[in-house]
């Protein structure tokens, strides 16, 4: 696993623990981390939206994927506040439309992200989940980047990392 360091840091510190070297409070519990690739992305995505249980907020440039936008759905149909921010240029296209009308039809809230000056896009790509996991990486929630194109997804569990993930999300703004 590319995260094999990151086991060995947890193991390390642990160590450390255990021989009274730090205080208990000195270390926090090292955060879970899991990777996908390819078409695995999106089964890691749509799984961590079904363990939502209070809310979702997603950055995304461009969202035109079916079952991940029906996975949302449901998560709003579960009682789950779902937020979303996009870029305002990737909604020229039609797919993504079509994704919007689904998404504001269960009553998701879509924010529309138009560029300040000196800005290109609202490039984003992470969501978090319950203040507590952030997904993040190369990974589009659209088809050609669930099917043909070279991706990259990690899940991150520790609500630690997902704080300025969701600060981030709430700082987000438009012209």
């Amino acid at each position: 696993s590319i995260f094999g360091n990151a086991r060995l840091v947890g193991l390390a510190l642990a160590a450390v623990l255990l021989t009274g070297a730090l205080p208990d409070t000195a270390v926090a519990a090292p955060p879970r981390v899991e990777a996908a690739f390819g078409k695995d992305c999106e089964t890691l995505l749509i799984r961590e939206i079904d363990r939502a249980r209070k809310e979702i907020v997603v950055a995304i440039f461009s969202i035109t994927r079916r079952n991940i936008t029906s996975a949302l759905a449901d998560a709003v149909r579960r009682g789950v506040a779902v937020r979303l921010k996009y870029d305002a240029d990737s909604a020229k296209d039609d797919e993504m439309k079509d994704a919007l009308k689904v998404l504001r039809k269960q009553g998701i809230q879509c924010t529309r992200i138009t560029m300040p000056e000196g800005y290109a896009k609202m490039h984003h790509k992470f969501a978090v989940i319950d203040g507590t996991r952030v997904l993040t990486g190369s990974y589009n929630f659209t088809s050609s980047a669930s099917t043909v194109n070279y991706e990259n997804l990690v899940l991150i569990e520790s609500a630690e990392i997902a704080k300025p993930f969701a600060e981030e999300f709430e700082s987000i703004k438009g012209k």
